[in-house]
């Protein structure tokens, strides 16, 4: 859907209309580029912000998924929005994981929406940044 103020947000987003919905929750996948991989290491705090709008609340977990040789390495936080304004911001620090750094092959991100049915959902925006971990 095209964004009502492209200035403030980017200029298309998703909409989800879910009617009746027999499953438990409702997946959607985001790959990563290639240039979101390359040069990731275990010191690197990785942050979604989100703005997203739904009619009745709705709990949202984004896992984070980098697949490193034969193991993928898993970090789930709740992306649910806050307050009324629908942002959202979760980060993933890699220094918790067994990441080898020099294996690292794709990453995604799911978007996993529990118990959707019966609702809209609309993703404004979502942005994916990397940062550094401050040395101590």
């Amino acid at each position: 859907m095209r964004s009502p103020h492209p200035e403030r947000q980017a200029p298309f987003g998703l909409k989800l209309d879910v009617f009746r919905f027999d499953g438990t929750f409702l997946s959607l996948v985001v790959d990563l580029p290639r240039e979101a991989i390359e040069g990731m290491r275990r010191s690197h705090i990785l942050r979604i912000d989100a703005h997203l709008e739904m009619e009745r609340p709705l709990e949202i977990l984004a896992r984070l998924n980098i697949k490193h040789g034969p193991n993928t390495e898993q970090l789930v936080a709740e992306l649910s929005p806050q307050d009324e304004t629908g942002r959202a911001v979760v980060e993933f620090d890699l220094a918790y994981t067994k990441l080898n750094e020099k294996r690292i092959e794709s990453a995604w991100i799911d978007l996993i929406f529990e118990g959707p049915d019966m609702n809209e959902i609309t993703m404004h925006d979502l942005t994916l940044s990397r940062h550094p971990r401050s040395e101590i």
